[in-house]
């Protein structure tokens, strides 16, 4: 995307322009189209990975003798440790890969803005320079997921829903064992 506004400044033809956008917008798509089911699988893993690791950990505190709840030994610290710290870098990771999709898309957002501020003529309205600002706004370029435009808005409610889902299990791993 940087590479295109630098061209497009460059060579200061609205049609090399709508050209070059056309062939990144396509290598955009397609490259979405080819990792998408890679991503997808990815972050089904992880949250797998999290489930059963959740899981594990829960039934690791809730051992019961007799109606009373054993009291976590240093063993098991050490445990809980393990099995919490090993999952943190695959989210970690799989939160990197769709925070950078995101990005690609919110570059491609920034385009028309970019472009619009240029001036190369002395008119006060530049017809073909609106026409270009149009045609990258309607493009709607960018990460696409399954069809679904992945941007910066979507990173983050992943991230503010698996924020939620890591503090509910905290509480009630915590309030089970009280």
């Amino acid at each position: 995307v940087d590479h295109y506004c630098m061209r497009f400044f460059e060579d200061q033809s609205p049609t090399t322009g709508i050209l070059e956008w056309n062939v990144m917008q396509a290598l955009l798509r397609r490259a979405a189209h080819l990792v998408e089911t890679c991503f997808l699988a990815v972050s089904a893993g992880v949250l797998g990975v999290i489930v059963l690791t959740s899981v594990e950990v829960y039934h690791m505190f809730s051992v019961a003798t007799s109606g009373d709840i054993l009291l976590p030994t240093p063993q098991d610290a050490v445990c809980l440790g393990l099995w919490s710290g090993w999952i943190f870098p695959p989210v970690a990771l799989m939160f990197l890969f769709v925070f950078r999709a995101a990005a690609i898309t919110e570059m491609c957002n920034r385009v028309p803005a970019l472009i619009n501020s240029w001036s190369r003529t002395e008119h006060l309205i530049d017809h073909e320079k609106q026409y270009i600002v149009q045609y990258i706004m309607h493009s709607a370029a960018g990460f696409y997921v399954k069809g679904v435009r992945l941007n910066a808005t979507w990173a983050l409610k992943l991230l503010y829903l698996f924020g939620v889902l890591l503090f509910s299990l905290l509480t009630q791993s915590v309030l089970k064992n009280e």
